[in-house]
């Protein structure tokens, strides 16, 4: 009969109370709905951020990017990066709820908004290193090729042995000192006034005649030794028909002229 009388919807407008323990919530709810009382209202309910009513009661919530604390009441920010997984590769910052992450000075954010890239100084083109260019966090430096030291300037390179970094054009061998470099000949050899080519020590012009024992108390091998110093002798000298001349006498039993002067 109370369902074919009340309004729809009838679970709002019919109730049926099963036991005397029911009766005090049952009065509630009725006098809720009957009056409508808005408790946020009615009483002083010291929410921080926002209160919501409740049948016969309320309770706090907080805005979004907070949490209620322990006394129901106040809010906290939440820290979103404190849990560690934001996924941040250098610094997470928290903001009301949320996070984003920032790079380290020298680093830029890359489009996954999380990990970072260093800023390449090198390629903005203004670096003008003679060699190589290095991209570092806060800037770049020069850095020169083996071989290579880098001058007081930090940009331009020299050569640590010049003998290798120019065309010297030694005839014989480049010797490196610092900061240069010098010619010099093979014993025996001068070097010339243009400080590259190697003059023979025969400067002065000399008649030279030359004898050996060619008798067989020397050896063959031994015989080879003197020829061998014949040899060296006459590479030293400029030989020619208005400069050093040479003669050679042989003599064992007999003596004979090899060639003369």
């Amino acid at each position: 009969s109370l369902r074919a009388m009340a309004s729809p919807p009838l679970e709002e407008h019919v109730f049926l109370v099963e036991s005397f323990e029911l009766i005090q919530q049952f009065a509630k709810q009725f006098q809720d709905k009957l009056c409508g009382v808005d408790m946020c209202m009615e009483r002083e309910h010291g929410c921080q951020h926002s209160c919501v009513s409740t049948p016969g009661s309320f309770y706090c919530e907080c805005n979004p990017g907070y949490r209620l604390n322990v006394d129901g009441k106040t809010c906290s920010p939440i820290d979103a990066c404190a849990d560690g997984r934001h996924g941040c590769q250098h610094h997470c910052v928290s903001v009301r709820g949320s996070y984003s992450c920032r790079c380290r000075p020298g680093y830029y954010l890359s489009q996954n908004k999380r990990s970072c890239t260093m800023i390449d100084y090198c390629s903005f083109g203004n670096h003008s290193c003679q060699h190589e260019c290095v991209s570092i966090p806060n800037g770049h430096y020069c850095r020169c090729h083996s071989g290579f030291t880098l001058q007081p300037d930090s940009k331009s390179c020299r050569a640590t042995d010049l003998c290798n970094g120019v065309d010297h054009g030694c005839e014989f061998k480049c010797v490196s000192t610092e900061g240069s470099y010098h010619c010099v000949c093979p014993e025996g050899q001068q070097l010339q006034a243009d400080g590259k080519a190697c003059s023979k020590c025969g400067a002065g012009h000399v008649d030279l005649v030359m004898v050996i024992d060619g008798s067989k108390s020397v050896r063959p091998q031994n015989f080879e030794l003197v020829k061998q110093f014949v040899n060296r002798i006459v590479d030293l000298l400029e030989v020619s028909p208005h400069g050093t001349r040479v003669g050679l006498v042989q003599y064992s039993s007999r003596v004979r002229t090899e060639f003369p002067l």
